[in-house]
């Protein structure tokens, strides 16, 4: 019984370490950045529903590349004033407090470990972006 309790400890810990907390003024210009290899956004806010952004180049016009959309595809509500740049980073300019949400990116994989025979996989990182009073 014990060894189970000191396995869900561990897990807890690394969910828990696999989550970044960063606090933005409203009014603010905010980047997040979970590194070169992230294309997509995705976000989670309030309503519980997923929202997607991505960076796309010059010249495209599909509404993702242009602000969040639903999983539909349909504008989501209310709007944001973000983009995502080439090098990956998710820009706010301003921040709004209905940007306050749960941040990742899709196109991170989990990090596999191998340690003595044995494999453990991490989860990507998530970043809880927090409106500061």
């Amino acid at each position: 019984m014990w060894a189970q309790k000191i396995l869900v400890a561990l897990l807890i810990g690394y969910a828990i370490a696999s989550k970044v907390f960063q606090e933005a003024k409203v009014g603010d210009r905010v980047v997040l950045d979970l590194g070169r290899d992230v294309v997509t956004w995705k976000r989670v806010r309030d309503n519980n529903k997923e929202e997607y952004i991505k960076y796309c180049g010059s010249g495209k016009t599909e509404p993702r590349c242009k602000g969040f959309v639903t999983k539909n595809g349909q504008p989501a509500t209310p709007a944001s004033k973000a983009h995502v740049e080439k090098d990956g980073k998710l820009v706010f300019d301003p921040f709004m407090a209905t940007d306050a949400g749960l941040y990742s990116s899709p196109d991170q994989k989990p990090k596999e470990r191998k340690q003595g025979g044995a494999v453990s996989a991490v989860l990507n990182t998530h970043i809880a972006l927090i409106v500061k009073e």
